[in-house]
């Protein structure tokens, strides 16, 4: 895995088969995430050409800006905190819960092509719950795979890169309930240069129609050119604000 400074520009299309008539569908964002060090930040452009948003983000101190770049206003922020397999068996423990059981496969497909000059694999990764309150609700991860650091905003410990539970994740189990994941096949390591993710639920008994949401991600520019400091500074001329985006959740992804 590499390790050198790096910048990934990304494109994700949402795609939701029973979206308000009033909400653009599928809608189009575009972030481009940076990484030098101990240093990390993301500009989130949404549907425009310049960033409306951005997060710089410190592992050392474990701690954050967030900046609204049009009110010209910024907050503080603490990293969101990983918890490791043992970690989360002990919350559970303690807390009187029970896993949700979650069984995931990948299947590599054997296929292979060339990313932005990185050879990339083809893997497809189905999850389903193990009980019966699935509802026959599924997930499909359809990616193309290189050898290469995953970009992130909030500075996932080495764990992250290696357990399904991460690696995978799933939409399945809501919070506070937690999900174990027994996972078969290659794990989907590396960068997702390509990616779709399909949720598909079935329909239910009181007439409601069957529903599909898609997100579609791709990796549009990679580089691993040295960056300066001054990228992950905070701006001048930027105003505190404590109540900042208090409703706006910060993605651990």
């Amino acid at each position: 895995m590499c390790r050198a400074d790096t910048m990934v520009k990304i494109q994700t299309v949402m795609t939701d088969s029973d979206t308000n008539p009033n909400v653009q569908n599928p809608s189009v964002t575009r972030a481009v995430r940076y990484r030098r060090g101990q240093m990390r930040r993301e500009d989130s452009l949404g549907a425009e050409t310049a960033p409306i948003m951005e997060s710089i983000a410190n592992c050392e101190k474990k701690t954050g800006f967030v900046i609204d770049l049009r009110a010209h206003e910024y907050r503080n922020y603490k990293l969101v905190t990983f918890l490791s397999e043992g970690q989360r068996k002990e919350y559970l423990q303690k807390a009187g819960r029970t896993a949700v059981q979650v069984e995931s496969k990948t299947v590599d497909t054997g296929e292979r092509k060339v990313f932005l000059g990185h050879s990339a694999k083809h893997l497809i990764t189905t999850t389903k719950r193990s009980d019966a309150n699935s509802g026959g609700r599924e997930e499909t991860i359809d990616g193309w795979y290189i050898d290469h650091e995953r970009p992130d905003r909030n500075c996932a410990p080495d764990f992250v890169r290696s357990e399904p539970y991460y690696l995978i994740g799933t939409a399945l189990v809501y919070y506070p309930d937690v999900a174990e994941l027994h996972h078969t096949g290659p794990l989907p390591t590396g960068m997702a240069v390509k990616l779709k993710l399909t949720e598909k639920l079935p329909a239910i008994k009181d007439g409601k129609p069957s529903r599909t949401t898609t997100i579609e991600e791709t990796v549009e520019e990679l580089s691993d050119s040295p960056l300066g400091p001054s990228l992950f500074e905070l701006p001048s001329g930027l105003h505190e604000n404590p109540q900042l985006f208090r409703d706006h959740t910060i993605s651990s992804r």
